[in-house]
């Protein structure tokens, strides 16, 4: 079963994107604070991605981790040949892609320690996920992970009426694919702009469609007319992934493994007194209402009984405050509920991580934390990670310059690519990081504002990119209005070249995406 005989889309190609869910760093981080083993990395590792449409993800990490060996599988000739161009491109000798279906993968494919599958499993049909389970049994390694995302319900609930019209409306429409789902999401609009009885009872899925009239025809297409789209019960996709052997071990992004970060007061009382991590995922995605769901599963797991075990088996993670002027007391909210820490233990943490970063090692064997278990310490760390107070990376990080940079220079040639070739896309540009082990994205302004400081410095920045957008026919917006006058939009780019340079650039040197160079004199 091919998925192109399985009803899938392939006469449009899909949009190229990155996702950092998808790096080995944050799949072994949910991995270690679920007392699980992961994969080691220092001796090289394999990494599987299956379904890699365009392969942007997948050559992004692989210039991020030149340890690993990178494989992206997929049915569309045009998203592997282009993949394949990016990557050469990039000067990348460890990614390679292939042009298959799930059930004809190359047998060279195998002792996977990673296999990752984004924007798949919802969309194939069940002969095809039949073939991704006997993947996964036959072809992930002893002790590997492998990374599924899928449309959830509950949350899908009050929205598959839209699916539904949308994919019979645009059967009856001609043009290619992306076409027919941009006239479909029109008819959603009209019927919605009539007050059809459907909309007035389900307020969110008329907003909804605003959502879905800002998105590419070529995401429509994908996300919607898949002859198999389905949404999935947490529970059913555990099942089918227990049926190959493999054992549920956590989620992305990071506080869905903290049912407190996630789950109202009200409701927290069966967390409390149930142990079965099935029941509480089943549980929780209804107090939540989960829409989307990133899990991960363990092949033959080998469990990490405490934090001392933990540092044997991965204690090469990084962690570090996440952005300056962090202070206690400190709240999230990350979607329901409002977690607020302070005290110890992150008193002393948000002291010693407000450096480059330290591994768990070195974070428990501070003098402050003597009389602490390890344990708890973990756990504060790993919590602090989820309400996004502190960073996990692969390394410790640069230091950021004290002046501006006069020229900056890039190391990776991945990157140098990236740059050149998604100037002015309408799309994120992806920058790999060796420290971070994955990739910091740029939207337009930003990437042209780098881009400009690489190759010719600082002198005249603004007037150089004024020039360039002219170049490109890009108009410069304010408040949703073109920017039409010359000096104003010279001084808005000014503007921006001055908030990129106090802000972003740092960033960007201190996760050795660029070298800042000399300084400013």
């Amino acid at each position: 079963m091919t998925l192109e005989s399985a009803g899938y889309v392939t006469d449009v190609t899909y949009i190229p994107g990155f996702y950092p869910q998808l790096a080995p760093t944050a799949i072994r981080h949910i991995a270690a604070l679920n007392r699980v083993t992961p994969p080691a990395l220092d001796k090289g590792f394999r990494y599987v991605e299956l379904g890699c449409g365009l392969g942007r993800a997948l050559t992004t990490l692989a210039a991020a981790d030149p340890r690993g060996s990178f494989v992206g599988v997929d049915i569309n000739p045009s998203h592997t040949s282009q993949a394949t161009r990016e990557a050469e491109a990039g000067g990348l000798s460890n990614a390679r892609f292939v042009t298959a279906d799930f059930a004809h993968l190359p047998d060279d494919i195998r002792d996977a320690d990673f296999i990752t599958l984004h924007g798949v499993w919802s969309w194939v049909a069940p002969e095809v996920r039949a073939d991704i389970l006997r993947i996964a049994r036959e072809r992930l390694a002893p002790g590997g992970l492998l990374l599924v995302s899928y449309n959830a319900m509950p949350g899908w609930a009050h929205l598959l009426p839209i699916r539904g019209i949308l994919r019979q409306y645009a059967a009856l429409r001609k043009g290619d694919t992306a076409q027919r789902a941009r006239e479909a999401v029109d008819y959603l609009a009209f019927q919605r702009d009539q007050q059809a009885k459907y909309f007035l009872d389900n307020p969110g899925a008329s907003k909804y469609v605003d959502t879905m009239r800002e998105l590419d025809p070529r995401y429509l297409a994908h996300e919607y007319l898949n002859e198999h789209w389905t949404s999935f019960y947490f529970t059913e996709v555990a099942a089918q992934f227990a049926s190959a052997g493999l054992t549920f071990t956590g989620s992305l992004p990071v506080h869905m493994n903290f049912w407190d970060l996630c789950v109202p007061p009200s409701f927290q009382e069966l967390f409390r007194t149930t142990t079965d991590r099935l029941v509480t995922e089943a549980h929780k995605d209804f107090c939540a209402n989960t829409m989307f769901r990133w899990d991960l599963f363990a092949k033959d797991p080998r469990p990490l009984p405490d934090a001392a075990a933990r540092i044997r088996a991965a204690d090469d993670l990084h962690y570090r405050v996440a952005r300056p002027g962090i202070t206690l007391p400190y709240s999230a909210n990350l979607g329901i509920v409002t977690s607020t820490v302070t005290g110890a233990p992150y008193d002393t943490l948000l002291e010693i991580l407000a450096g480059p970063g330290l591994r768990l090692s070195q974070i428990v064997a501070d003098p402050r934390f003597a009389q602490a278990p390890p344990d708890d310490i973990a756990r504060a760390l790993d919590a602090g990670v989820a309400m996004r107070l502190f960073d996990v990376n692969a390394a410790p990080l640069a230091v950021a310059p004290s002046a501006p940079a006069t020229h900056p220079r890039m190391p990776l040639a991945f990157n140098r690519s990236m740059l050149a070739s998604e100037l002015f896309s309408g799309r994120g540009t992806p920058l790999a990081s060796t420290l971070t082990g994955s990739a910091i994205t740029l939207g337009d302004f930003d990437a042209a504002i780098l881009s400009e400081l690489v190759s010719g410095g600082r002198d005249r920045l603004a007037e150089r990119i004024v020039a360039l957008m002219d170049s490109r026919q890009r108009v410069l917006n304010h408040e949703g209005k073109p920017v039409t006058d010359p000096a104003e939009r010279l001084r808005r780019v000014e503007e921006g070249c001055a908030a990129f340079q106090e802000t972003i650039f740092p960033a960007l040197v201190e996760q050795g995406i660029v070298d800042h160079g000399p300084a400013a004199g």
